[in-house]
């Protein structure tokens, strides 16, 4: 299984090479940006509505939204089959509810987090990276993609009921993604390693998680962890054996290490995708310190140096 991070050096990758992708509005199938994001909900609530009555519902769907919009998920990495849409509809169907909620407050929630956003990093150039508001047939919650110079956030819609339950904290998440891209835009050589030693994937999840939890004070932590139950309620011993054994792990570049911490799928005796509480403690030592703005300036020798100190200490119990 990928990792989170594995998703974004693709993308990244793919926008230093000025890949071939969709422009907004480059197509009658895209509808304008409005609000600062491209919303593609509309269309589809539209098309879902006008199906209920058709004799194949997924042929209908694909029709009169999938098809219009095929560049759109072409650029968002998915090619949308009728047999697919046919295998999600029940599931959506189940949820449709929520997903019309989440996307009705979606709007203001928007607004309110790019207020905050260029608040706390005023050098955040948000025209290299649109985000669009689509249903990803439960492909993702937060995908990012390049295109055109830019690295565009798709934003599943369905997929956050799927992966964050009936009410997730969008503000939380969006602050999160968000910081993915201003790190991308600030270290893009670091970003952009292809084989990443430990270290520095510590960091890059530790301070989205720390930026998305200082951006939103009363946010729970269960949200802030990407709604991972094991991870929020992890003890204070299951967060020391997890320091001393990234620590002992800091400088690798395997594979193997990588998914034992970062993926969702890892198993063993500690929650999967450790390294985000881990790294979400980190930060949170390393942020007295520094402000919101300079954590992703944080980089090199002095970063593992810092690391290595705060993860020692976190083994050993200490304050």
């Amino acid at each position: 299984m990928p990792t989170r991070r594995s998703l974004l050096l693709a993308a990244l990758a793919g926008t230093v090479l000025q890949l071939p992708a969709l422009r907004a509005g480059a197509s009658s199938g895209n509808p304008p940006m409005a609000a600062g994001y491209i919303d593609l909900m509309p269309d589809f609530w539209n098309a879902y509505t006008q199906a209920e009555g058709a004799a194949d519902r997924a042929q209908a769907l694909q029709d009169s939204f999938f098809a219009p919009h095929h560049e759109i998920y072409a650029a968002a990495g998915l090619k949308p089959r009728t047999e697919r849409i046919a295998r999600w509809l029940p599931d959506f169907d189940v949820m449709a509810a929520d997903v019309r909620r989440i996307v009705a407050d979606f709007p203001a929630i928007h607004a309110a987090h790019t207020r905050r956003f260029a608040e706390a990093f005023p050098d955040f150039d948000r025209t290299r990276a649109p985000i669009y508001l689509l249903p990803s047939l439960f492909a993702f919650d937060g995908h990012l993609e390049p295109g055109d110079g830019q690295l565009p956030l798709f934003i599943g819609a369905d997929g956050l009921v799927r992966y964050h339950g009936t009410s997730p904290d969008l503000a939380v998440f969006l602050d999160h993604e968000s910081f993915h891209l201003y790190q991308s835009q600030i270290a893009p050589e670091v970003m952009l390693d292809p084989a990443p030693p430990v270290y520095a994937m510590l960091w890059t999840e530790g301070a989205a998680s720390y930026v998305s939890e200082r951006l939103n004070p009363d946010a729970a932590l269960l949200h802030v962890l990407l709604d991972d139950v094991h991870l929020a309620g992890a003890n204070a011993a299951t967060r020391r054996e997890l320091a001393a054994a990234i620590l002992a792990v800091l400088d690798s570049t395997r594979e193997a290490d990588a998914l034992r911490f970062f993926s969702a799928g890892a198993t063993g005796p500690w929650p999967a995708r450790g390294a985000y509480l881990v790294g979400l403690e980190v930060a949170r030592r390393i942020g007295r310190d520094l402000p919101l703005a300079q954590l992703p300036r944080l980089q090199g020798a002095a970063l593992r140096g810092r690391l290595a100190r705060e993860l020692a200490a976190l083994a050993a119990g200490e304050d």
